[in-house]
């Protein structure tokens, strides 16, 4: 390799991810809380939530090929996005009991929101192409930390002050994270080509949508596989509250919950870089898929509020083992050029088209079934998702189609 590898930001890049997850966790696990204190049914919450993950599909799709073909660096568009999510926030601070308003300026923000994280992978992945040495394990497991003590906090704060102390939250961790985006590195131009491990990659041309889903089968076969793997979180994250309830919890359980699951993931994910170097990102996301289905068998034969919280744990081979794995797989099976372009597809699958399914059909079924139905669902799903990730990171499959190193 011609270029030196040199340190990139990874702990600021850290601090981006764990102010991001916070405010994530915000919008999208604390939704049911805070607009049935503004008056929305659960049918309606959860057509909110749908929407704005519907609309985050179009948005992530966008913002992805803008991102692989622009020039200038990602941070900028992420800055845009991350005033944008406070400006919604403010709205519904100054209209707090206006129903329509509410309605839509929350749904602007969780779409906004739900379209930041692809763009956040693809800013590490930015400073790795240009030769910088990035450990995106460490910097996500302070996100995952960041999300952990948020959920802890949050969960006592609104059961002690209400939900609308979420508002003014929300817009100061966005206003820390554009302070340290502004200090945020350009990536050098003096590293003309993107590096990946010991190989120095050739430019190529972004793809269309068009052209993109005719060469990448796998990907698709992998995304098919998320989707289901992510739709019983996907519910929970949403709807927690009600079974929490439902176990003979409250909000500070809740709150308790979304911690447990977080901190679980954290030695997964930092450590992630190095477990993939040595068993690979596909047998990863082969314990990631079991680890689904562990979970759902756990909560589904939960006796009570405590085995409910503390069977979170499982995250550790759910959602840690993923976060990293995901990542750097996508990277490994779409061409360079469509780099931001794969990460943006990857965040509509699981942030859109899965959450879009998840409250929608969570929404109906809360209204019409018992909870262990919905988890008797949710576990079907994982066992379907289990075996398309199974089929999508086998090697002999899809010959005609690269895996890169990294």
């Amino acid at each position: 390799m011609s270029e030196t590898v040199r340190n990139g930001p990874t702990f600021r890049y850290g601090i981006i991810q764990a102010g991001f997850w916070i405010d994530y966790l915000i919008i999208n696990s604390f939704a049911a809380v805070f607009l049935a204190g503004r008056g929305f049914s659960t049918a309606a919450i959860g057509g909110i939530t749908s929407a704005g993950a519907l609309a985050s599909c179009i948005l992530q799709q966008v913002s992805g090929d803008i991102a692989d073909r622009t020039k200038r660096p990602l941070k900028y568009m992420i800055a845009g996005f991350f005033i944008a999510c406070v400006a919604c926030f403010a709205m519904l601070k100054i209209f707090p009991k206006n129903y329509a308003s509410t309605l839509v300026f929350y749904t602007v923000a969780f779409t906004l929101q739900s379209s930041i994280a692809p763009l956040l992978n693809s800013l590490c992945l930015q400073f790795t192409n240009h030769g910088y040495n990035m450990n995106f394990g460490l910097a996500r497991s302070m996100g995952s930390f960041g999300y952990a003590t948020g959920a802890l906090i949050m969960g006592n704060v609104t059961e002690h002050f209400g939900a609308e102390i979420i508002l003014p939250i929300y817009m100061v961790i966005y206003f820390i994270l554009l302070l340290v985006l502004a200090s945020f590195p350009v990536p050098s131009a003096a590293v003309s080509k993107p590096i990946a491990g010991n190989e120095i990659l050739k430019d190529e041309k972004p793809s269309t949508m068009k052209e993109f889903f005719q060469k990448y089968h796998r990907f698709e076969l992998l995304m098919a596989g998320f989707i289901l793997e992510w739709f019983l979180n996907s519910l929970l994250g949403t709807y927690m509250i009600y079974f929490v309830r439902y176990f003979g919890g409250g909000q500070s359980d809740m709150g308790l919950a979304f911690a447990v699951m977080a901190f679980s993931e954290i030695p997964a994910v930092m450590f992630g870089t190095n477990l993939m170097g040595r068993i690979g990102a596909d047998t990863m996301l082969r314990i990631s898929a079991f680890g689904g289905i562990l979970k759902a068998v756990l909560f589904l034969i939960s006796p009570g509020i405590h085995f409910f919280v503390w069977c979170n744990i499982a995250h550790l081979l759910y959602s840690g083992f993923y976060q990293v794995a995901a990542v750097y797989y996508v990277y490994r099976i779409v061409g360079v050029g469509d780099i931001a372009k794969g990460q943006a597809i990857m965040g509509i699958a699981t942030g859109g088209i899965c959450m879009m399914l998840a409250n929608l059909i969570g929404g109906f079924l809360l209204e019409r079934v018992s909870i262990p139905v919905i988890l008797g669902v949710g576990l079907v799903a994982n066992i379907i998702a289990f075996v398309l990730i199974f089929l999508a990171t086998d090697p002999k499959r899809f010959p005609k189609e690269t895996i890169r190193s990294l």
